[in-house]
């Protein structure tokens, strides 16, 4: 059969759906980088310009990217405390982002979001509220929160003991900087906490926006 005649029948077929699957199964093998129109239009077998009819451009194909990985992360119900809400949320994003942690480039950089992550920033603000945190102080602690996320997402994704930033730090001299050596000294393997660092260090932030008590 021509190839042409087998293109246009997978051209016919695509679907808006099934570009955005086959972006996914590209960024979770290689890496943001290598979402490109023309490697998007490989993996789906069609032409680059077939993708235009399912998707405007690389923004309207990101912005479903995010669709997706926001559809993962769940608002809290009504029940519980607006602290266990808070960290219910907190950890779902942790773990939205863990499985996808290109997204943290997209939403820092690119300044794109998913319309379908605003139930879940209502319940937080409802948190908030219920908390008797006022607007402004909300506002502030909810970028605090987000960016507590993305900051540990990044961590836990590049803490790798073959990395030049660790081996730099074991290179250090012990003389010269002998505090920071004894920190370096007593942390654990990369990635052997990255759960229990994430939970306690929300547990701190909650303290200090909600109160301890």
């Amino acid at each position: 059969m021509p190839a042409h005649s087998s293109r246009v029948r997978r051209t016919a077929s695509l679907s808006a759906d099934a570009v955005v699957a086959a972006a996914m199964r590209i960024v979770r093998a290689e890496g943001l980088v290598a979402v490109s129109m023309r490697r998007l239009a490989e993996e789906c077998g069609v032409s680059p310009m077939a993708l235009y009819r399912h998707v405007a451009d690389r923004e309207d194909l990101l912005v479903r990217m995010l669709d997706v990985v926001a559809d993962g992360v769940r608002p809290p119900t009504g029940a519980g405390t607006p602290r266990e809400r808070l960290t219910a949320v907190m950890h779902a994003m942790y773990d939205a982002f863990r499985r996808d942690p290109w997204v943290v480039q997209v939403l820092a950089t690119e300044g794109l979001t998913s319309t379908r992550v605003l139930p879940v920033m209502e319940a937080v603000f409802a948190a908030f509220a219920e908390a008797g945190v006022d607007r402004a102080r909300a506002r502030d602690s909810y970028a605090m929160l987000f960016s507590f996320v993305f900051g540990e997402v990044l961590i836990s994704h590049s803490d790798h003991s073959d990395t030049q930033a660790r081996r730099t730090m074991r290179e250090v001299d012990p003389e010269r900087y002998p505090h920071l050596c004894a920190a370096m000294a007593s942390a654990s393997p990369p990635g052997s906490r990255d759960r229990e660092r994430f939970t306690v260090n929300l547990e701190r932030l909650l303290d200090g926006v909600l109160g301890s008590g």
